[in-house]
């Protein structure tokens, strides 16, 4: 799965790692079983992933194909954005699809700290411009 996912850019790491503006982020929510789904939002693929973060109590609430596009369009990363469609397919469930995303973000996220650390003294910065 993401071991299959090229090493990012340093450009890409940067973009990876960071938050994209308000007007950027992707809608999500948590659902819960006495409230119902709990409105949020993401603005970085690092907040995904915590978001993400399996939970016996909760469910994360995001549209999987709308966050394949998020991470093509916004973050600029097409490698992820494709296993990430892919990763949705091939899964049981969406719980299962869920499951399946927080490693593959997490790995994602080690690969453009990896790419970040050997670049020299490279800031990722705190928003990402748009792509």
């Amino acid at each position: 799965m993401s071991a299959l996912l090229a090493p990012p850019t340093g450009e890409l790491a940067r973009r990876i790692l960071a938050s994209v503006s308000y007007t950027d982020r992707i809608l999500a929510g948590r659902l819960t079983p006495r409230l119902g789904i709990m409105r949020g939002s993401v603005r970085g693929l690092p907040e995904l992933h915590l978001y993400l973060t399996p939970d016996d109590s909760t469910l994360p609430a995001i549209n999987l194909e709308r966050l394949a596009d998020w991470i093509e369009q916004v973050i600029a990363d097409v490698d992820l954005a494709r296993e990430v469609r892919s990763t949705a397919a091939a899964a049981g469930s969406y719980v299962d699809a869920c499951m399946a995303m927080h490693p593959l973000v997490g790995s994602r996220l080690a690969q453009a700290r990896e790419v970040i650390g050997a670049d020299s003294g490279a800031d990722p910065g705190t928003t990402a411009p748009r792509a």
